[in-house]
């Protein structure tokens, strides 16, 4: 276990490393409320020399001229950025528990539906059985159509799905059930913008997968603008808004996504807000470009302006 530190020997070491720190008051209720983990060992790499592997030299040494201020506005740059993220993959998670919800209930009125495919209905019906089972002395409103009705409906139980599996409950409903959703966000897009775009039932699952990986990381406040997607599915509608080499790993996906499945309005509203951090902190950085931060982002200004 390392050593503890007190705020003033971590300011030290921070020193020691190359950092400037012209207020030791500021930087102490800084950290104090912030944690020094968070703020040092969660936003220090931009602002580390580097090896010509592009690996931090040893020892740590910050590059010529960083202040403590630079550290201080990256960390608070990513907090409202998760803060606008989130808000706007809500939006879509509500949208998309309610489009399930309605097809799944809708579809299996037909008894023939259960009997098309068995084993994918039991692994339904396994997942929410285990919700239901965990949730039914916690949440009244289960609670109540368990000993009521013998049963709760799925528009109910959406509301206890988490986004994972919301993405999970996605990848087994049959193929006609998921066309239909996706169906339902293509034919919104067409009707808002006037041309088509044709989100598969594959789109979609990757939209959601997204949602799941970035909503997370925004919930339990994680570092968010160097995210690594995990090589999300994106080609198609990448090409549809004619963007030139989007890294389908990088944050930027999760943007291009949002706007083909939240309402026109509601993605203006989100795009003027991201815009608006950006301007608010392309000046806050001297030692490294705002490019920089936004190149991990997986941003070029070009990209991001086809997308008004």
């Amino acid at each position: 276990m390392k050593e503890f530190k007190s705020f003033d020997e971590q300011l030290r070491i921070l020193r020691d490393r190359g950092l400037i720190v012209a207020d030791d008051e500021k930087a102490k209720r800084f950290l104090e409320q912030e944690n020094y983990y968070n703020v040092i060992n969660g936003y220090k790499d931009l602002f580390l020399e580097k090896d010509a592997n592009g690996r931090p030299i040893e020892p740590e040494t910050s590059k010529a001229g960083t202040d403590f201020k630079e550290l201080r506005n990256l960390y608070l740059f990513d907090r409202e950025l998760r803060s606008i993220l989130l808000k706007n993959l809500l939006i879509f998670e509500n949208s998309i528990k309610t489009q399930i919800s309605y097809e799944f209930s809708n579809a299996y009125l037909e008894l023939s539906n259960y009997i098309d495919d068995p084993k994918s209905v039991m692994k339904q019906i396994s997942m929410l059985t285990k919700i239901i089972s965990d949730r039914v002395d916690k949440e009244p409103s289960i609670k109540h159509y368990v000993e009521v009705h013998g049963e709760v409906p799925l528009w109910v139980l959406m509301n206890y799905l988490t986004i994972g599996n919301v993405s999970y409950l996605f990848g087994i409903l049959t193929e006609s059930l998921k066309n239909r959703i996706a169906k339902f966000y293509s034919e919104k897009y067409k009707v808002q913008y006037g041309e088509s775009l044709q989100i598969s039932s594959s789109d979609l699952s990757a939209i959601i997968k997204m949602t799941n990986i970035v909503r997370n990381k925004c919930a339990h406040e994680e570092r968010v603008y160097n995210s690594n997607l995990k090589n999300i599915r994106s080609a198609n509608i990448v090409n549809h808004f004619r963007l030139a080499e989007v890294d389908n790993k990088k944050l930027f996906l999760s943007i291009v996504m949002m706007k083909a499945v939240l309402d026109k309005a509601q993605f203006s509203t989100f795009y003027s807000e991201i815009k608006k951090l950006f301007e608010c902190y392309e000046d806050k950085f001297q030692t490294i470009s705002f490019n920089d931060i936004l190149e991990i982002m997986g941003i070029t200004i070009s990209n991001f302006e086809k997308l008004v």
